[in-house]
């Protein structure tokens, strides 16, 4: 329990020191990352150890990351959203990395509401960067499917495609939440584009089946 009680205690500390733990340990990080695959249990022990001797902000990261690793989604989700907390006003794009992280996390949670959260709050922050906005959108379009507000989540892929086009991933899911708005056509062209973006993408070419049933569907009802 000792380890346990160290990430949670020293968090206003870490608030007044953040710069420099972040200047600390990226090594020793990326160690404790590659570390998960192996073992997330083993992983998440090393990094409460170096939290409790170091209060490292990478140290707190990779334990949240192994909480993720052991299925503890919900824990990894609060641990990365008390991280971007106890930041404050410091360095926007790492809070904004670990906002996404907490709003994948709740993915996985099957929470899409806390998980919207999470990524409004990154996507706020990340506002104007091109390179890192079209994954945000994407993740948090994601969370309004799980919510069923297909509407969204089109929109947020739609933005995204405008930054980033021919995305596969963006058009396969833009595919899926017209489908899901009988918008037949409109999900059978970005089904055909996510193919032709990722020809060898399974999940595309099964899209695109599905994409061709559902239009062919609709047509024999209009039909009849």
């Amino acid at each position: 329990m000792r380890n346990a009680a160290a990430l949670l205690l020293p968090f206003a500390l870490f608030s007044a020191s953040a710069a420099a733990a972040q200047t600390s340990g990226p090594e020793r990080f990326q160690q404790c990352v590659a570390s998960i695959d192996r073992d997330a249990a083993a992983a998440y022990e090393e990094a409460m150890a170096w939290a409790a001797d170091g209060h490292s902000m990478f140290a707190y990261r990779c334990a949240a990351m192994a909480m993720v690793g052991q299925n503890r989604y919900a824990e990894g989700a609060r641990r990365f959203e008390q991280l971007a907390t106890a930041l404050g006003t410091h360095d926007g794009a790492l809070r904004a990395e670990l906002f996404s992280q907490a709003g994948n996390a709740w993915l996985l949670d099957r929470d899409p509401t806390r998980a919207r959260s999470a990524l409004t709050r990154a996507i706020v922050l990340m506002e104007g960067d091109r390179t890192f906005m079209p994954d945000l959108l994407i993740d948090r379009a994601r969370a309004y499917a799980q919510e069923g507000d297909y509407r969204h989540a089109e929109e947020d892929l739609s933005t995204a495609l405008d930054l980033r086009g021919n995305d596969p991933l963006a058009l396969r899911l833009r595919a899926s939440a017209r489908m899901h708005q009988n918008s037949f056509d409109l999900a059978l062209a970005d089904a055909e584009a996510a193919v032709a973006a990722d020809p060898s993408n399974v999940d595309a070419l099964l899209m695109r089946g599905h994409a061709i049933e559902a239009k062919r569907t609709s047509v024999a009802v209009e039909e009849q």
